[in-house]
């Protein structure tokens, strides 16, 4: 399936949802091609299947993840990195946040395909055209049904959620940015990336850095487009050989 609409910049967007890739088409510029990690992906999928309606937290766990178990922070980390991919990290205009119910697409940036030529086909009998017209009719009529059922699920299900924050500790060639549940620890974070003089590091790309106790969570953009996740132990001598892991691949 592919999906078209548009970024704050008017920039239009090719969403390739088989291929997990979002085809970035600037003005002006040549396109830029996005992949996305397959839950990220199946996110903007769940949400661009129903655009302006809401879509709760439990859905679209359900539909990303499918049949693994994971935690809350992985759908909020997953938001996180789809937003900042799509230029909508700071106002959240295009992917919604709906308080106690969940995420929904904002429709004004929807746009309708290109129009293309279309192929001329070779003349079928009127009968048969007439029978797979109607095919295809009744196809589309059972996905309908089948989406106003499923969204009629999402409404029943939701529970509250809450907001992260974050707070940059670097700008350049490689931004990273601390992300946590509240301004104290987001903070604390920002203090000691600081100290790890990453700017030193020669690195490109943008990068997410979350702490909870011990563990440390990295989601990475590198520059070539493709993104990244990685969870460890943290110490400060392994924290540079994990961060260039992540950002470069080394």
């Amino acid at each position: 399936m592919i999906y078209h609409f548009r970024l704050k910049s008017s920039a239009r967007v090719e969403f390739n949802t088989e291929h997990c890739k979002l085809l970035i088409h600037k003005i002006p510029g040549a396109p830029e091609t996005l992949s996305l990690p397959r839950a990220d992906s199946r996110i903007l999928e769940i949400l661009l299947s129903s655009p302006g309606t809401v879509c709760s937290r439990e859905a679209i766990v359900e539909f990303a993840w499918e049949d693994r178990v994971v935690s809350t922070g992985s759908l909020n980390q997953s938001i996180f990195a789809l937003r900042n991919m799509l230029d909508d990290g700071k106002d959240h205009d295009i992917v919604i946040t709906v308080p106690r119910r969940g995420y929904r697409f904002n429709t004004q940036y929807l746009v309708h395909a290109p129009e293309t030529p279309a192929p001329q086909a070779p003349a079928a009998p009127p009968g048969r055209s007439q029978g797979v017209g109607m095919a295809i009719r009744a196809g589309y009529l059972a996905v309908s049904v089948f989406a106003l059922f499923t969204m009629w699920q999402v409404y029943a299900w939701y529970q509250p959620t809450g907001e992260l924050y974050i707070v940059d500790a670097l700008q350049g060639p490689l931004a990273v940015s601390a992300v946590g549940k509240n301004p104290a620890d987001v903070n604390n974070l920002q203090a000691e990336l600081v100290e790890f003089n990453l700017a030193e590091q020669n690195l490109r790309g943008r990068v997410y850095v979350s702490r909870a106790g011990s563990r440390m969570n990295l989601s990475c953009l590198r520059d070539n487009g493709d993104a990244y996740n990685l969870e460890f132990q943290f110490q400060h001598e392994h924290f540079i050989s994990m961060l260039k892991k992540c950002v470069a691949g080394s």
